[in-house]
Order: C-alpha cells, then sequence, then structure tokens
C-alpha cells in the first residue's frame, strides 16, 4: 500500500449530520476529502488550492454519528498549476447503533473503505503574476 500525501482522522459527530438515524450526508465525506486535498496544496507550495472537478465518487457504505474515519489523499499527478487526487474514506471504528445494548465500538481491521472519490485542484496564480498579466 502507497503511503498517502496526506491524512486526516476524525469522529464524525451530531454536527456532522441532520438526517435521521444520525447518518451522515455525502457532502460530509466530500468537505473531509477538501480539507485532505488542501493539506496537500499547502505542503506543495504555501496556498490551498481550488477544487476544479471531481472525476468520481463513490460512497460504498453509511456513515453514523461516532464513526472514526481516515480520510486518505494520493496524489496521481502534477501540472504547473493542478493536481489529480485520490481520496478514500476508510471507517476505523463503528459507533454502536441507534437503540444498541452494547455501548461498544465495532473495530475494523482492517479498516473498512466506506467512500473514494478522484479530484482535480488547481492553485490560483501568486498575486504578483496574475498583476502582471
Amino acid at each position: 500500500m502507497t503511503k498517502p500525501d496526506a491524512m486526516l482522522r476524525v469522529r464524525l459527530g451530531t454536527t456532522d449530520t441532520h438526517y435521521r438515524g444520525n447518518l451522515i450526508p455525502a457532502a460530509t465525506v466530500m468537505r473531509l476529502f477538501a480539507d485532505c486535498s488542501t493539506e496537500i496544496g499547502i505542503r506543495d507550495n504555501g496556498r490551498a488550492g481550488m477544487l476544479a472537478a471531481y472525476e468520481g465518487a463513490e460512497f460504498l457504505a453509511p456513515l453514523r454519528v461516532g464513526d472514526y474515519v481516515e480520510i486518505r489523499a494520493t496524489v496521481l499527478s502534477r501540472g504547473r498549476r493542478s493536481r489529480r487526487v485520490a481520496l478514500e474514506a476508510w471507517r476505523l471504528a463503528a459507533a454502536p447503533g441507534e437503540g444498541a445494548v452494547s455501548r461498544d465500538y465495532t473495530l475494523y481491521d482492517p479498516p473498512e473503505l466506506v467512500a473514494r472519490a478522484t479530484m482535480i485542484s488547481v492553485a490560483p496564480r501568486p498575486a504578483d503574476s496574475a498583476a502582471q498579466g
């Protein structure tokens, strides 16, 4: 397995959802993908990149409030001002479901792939070169 260029671990909370059954919307995962990709831009050139496109996104399993996820971002290719990034969301631990008798989390070893996408981000031009023309 290739070491990711950026990684983010979070516990999904009640502020991440508005759905019944504590389901997490796909938009929350997409936001986490963008956060992880931003780290790559900051490391590359000190600036956050801007989303140009998603080539595709797949949501393979539902996430719920309390789940622990790890977002991994790997650069597939770099252009002069753009980069193509593979993103994955892995569930590390699942919170007990609503009405569950046990309060124990389910740990995943190995982690469970729950979403993946490929995005293209573009680095903004430096302010001085934009002013020149």
